[in-house]
């Protein structure tokens, strides 16, 4: 056998430490994005605008592209495009906490009843002369290894979905200066979520299994079937996500057809209609 690249004791700080760079890492390109200035401004232009005492307009501080009409444009169609992302996502997750908490209960109980929810210890399947924990134990931190996956990944999804409307004007922005600009914050933006994703769930899984070792010692055959659950969990919740965002998305398609029909008597999939989404294949 080849010898460990790392040694456990690395490999406890590894884990974490890469975990916390890609954190701090999302923050710093959020905090790029962020560059572009967001003005407060205490005057709404009408009652259904204003939320919270405020108004929020891009302000471009370079000189000559501080054309303040289509900035108050493009942070008009954000905030409308923000507060629909908000509206899905809050409607998505009552579902998704309803399917959660039932989904939950079906993994206790069907985990659970494999021994008839037995409190003594049985002999491992890869080594009969070990007693490992009993099933009433795995099925108990499963069901915690699930609901902390889903959370993180609907976690993940909010703060995804809330960089993606928070660059979207941005990006439209820095378009101005030219294709370079504008490449360079929609990829940070898209940086957020991805780094931000993928180390949320390396820092979780790795405290989840920490703390579950309390318990099982050196049982890893309950450890690895209880913590195969998390990413479970994850799963489904970006399940709910995919599809209800594909119909959400399919959605506003169509709308947008229909407001360009009526609205500009713009034909179906018009390029004129800015709205309007196309595949290349």
């Amino acid at each position: 056998m080849g010898s460990e690249l790392l040694s456990d004791l690395a490999t406890e700080i590894v884990i974490p430490v890469c975990a916390v760079v890609g954190i701090i890492f999302s923050l710093v390109q959020w905090f790029l994005v962020s560059r572009v200035k967001v003005s407060p401004e205490r005057q709404a232009t009408s009652p259904n605008s204003k939320k919270n005492g405020y108004n929020d307009y891009l302000i471009e501080e370079e000189e000559g592209l501080n054309d303040h009409n289509v900035v108050a444009k493009c942070a008009e169609i954000q905030s409308a495009i923000s507060e629909g992302a908000t509206s899905f996502l809050l409607t998505e997750y009552q579902y998704v906490g309803i399917f959660m908490v039932a989904f939950a209960i079906l993994i206790f109980l069907f985990l659970g009843s494999v021994d008839g929810f037995s409190t003594k210890s049985h002999a491992c399947t890869y080594n009969p002369q070990k007693m490992c924990k009993p099933a009433l134990a795995t099925a108990i931190f499963s069901t915690v290894s699930f609901v902390l996956g889903a959370i993180t990944s609907v976690l993940s999804g909010f703060l995804g979905m809330k960089i993606a409307t928070y660059a979207n004007a941005r990006t439209t922005l820095e378009a101005r200066k030219g294709v370079g600009k504008a490449f360079i914050t929609a990829f940070r933006s898209g940086a957020v979520m991805g780094f931000l994703l993928a180390a949320n769930g390396l820092l979780v899984l790795y405290i989840t299994i920490n703390l579950f070792k309390l318990y099982y010692g050196d049982d890893w055959e309950g450890l690895f079937e209880s913590i195969t659950v998390y990413g479970l969990g994850g799963s489904s919740m970006a399940l709910f996500g995919r599809v209800g965002g594909g119909i959400y998305t399919k959605a506003a398609d169509v709308g947008a057809d229909l407001v360009g029909k009526l609205e500009r008597n713009i034909p179906e999939d018009d390029p004129r209609n800015p709205a309007e989404r196309y595949i290349i294949f």
